[in-house]
């Protein structure tokens, strides 16, 4: 257990470093206007100097002020946004990995015990259809389908309450997949097995053989996969909240990579806020590490 936290310990420093290396690159162009028509031009040259000013900034303002750093906005600065929009991406991410969890190991023994029947299809089919399409298509047609056939609804309206458990069920749908396939890869390898043959000759029936026999190894190795299914859904989550106009971290973060513009500024570059992307690149970052704790608490509670 130790020298596992140690490697987790090791791997978020660095993700840490390398997420303030990259955010903190010089981004800044060069704007000229040329000619009698003032055509403007837009050019960018990397300045190792003005590098180094943002990171060695980032650092002090850390250490002298306590503080991440300001935002666009006067009167907010990184740790006010944080503290308004990532509580909003956690009410849907929480639901949606445990669903995933949840609905994933029971859609995972269906498919195993599905797997030689004529039922096949709505087992391993419907996991290998989903699987096989890119997450960001399933989430793009749910979206086509929702305005097309029920746009009266208002599914993605923030007004409505069951606007949360769309995007739950947005973000879920894949790792639900995921966890799906890991269940049923898992429990065929076990099929076959002496221990396997053994409990079958007492007379078990086939869910108790399962339940008392197979969900434990299985879930051990669904257990390595924890940290995994948190990734695909955080992965999700900034097409989801943009599209479905769920004001949360990650449309949040879109606006401060530059992506939603709130002013309208001819010939500006779009306002970068890079103490707020790295800000919530931590919280992201953090929310990971949290699923890697729970994974070892049910290593350790698996091998005693």
């Amino acid at each position: 257990m130790g020298k596992e936290l140690s490697k987790i310990s090791i791997a978020v420093l660095l993700a840490v470093l390398v997420l303030v290396f990259i955010v903190m690159f010089p981004r800044t162009p060069l704007i000229t206007a040329e000619g009698v028509g003032q055509v403007i031009d837009y050019q960018y040259y990397f300045s190792m100097d003005e590098y180094r000013s943002n990171v060695l900034n980032f650092f002090k303002t850390v250490g002298q002020e306590r503080s991440l750093g300001g935002t666009q906005y006067q009167n907010k600065s990184v740790e006010d946004e944080l503290m308004h929009y990532f509580p909003k991406s956690l009410k849907v991410v929480i639901p949606a990995f445990f669903i995933s969890l949840i609905l994933g190991m029971v859609k995972g023994i269906f498919d195993y015990r599905n797997t030689y029947s004529k039922t096949n299809i709505f087992g391993n089919g419907t996991t290998w259809l989903f699987q096989s399409i890119p997450d960001f298509f399933l989430v793009i047609f749910a979206f086509f389908l929702a305005l097309k056939f029920i746009p009266n609804m208002g599914l993605f309206s923030q007004s409505n309450w069951y606007n949360v458990w769309v995007i739950v069920f947005l973000i879920s749908l894949y790792p639900i997949m995921y966890v799906a396939r890991i269940m049923s890869v898992s429990l065929l390898a076990q099929d076959g097995k002496d221990y396997i043959k053994v409990a079958k000759s007492k007379g078990l029936t086939f869910r108790q053989v399962i339940n008392r026999h197979m969900l434990r190894n299985s879930f051990r190795d669904l257990n390595r996969h924890i940290p995994t299914v948190m990734i695909i859904i955080l992965s999700n989550l900034l097409m989801v909240e943009y599209l479905g106009n769920y004001q949360g971290a990650a449309y949040r973060l879109f606006i401060a990579l530059g992506g939603v513009q709130t002013t309208i500024r001819p010939f500006m570059p779009p306002n970068y806020e890079a103490a707020l992307i790295l800000g919530i690149g931590l919280c992201f970052l953090l929310t990971i590490l949290c699923t890697h704790f729970i994974r070892l608490f049910f290593t350790w509670k698996l091998s005693r």
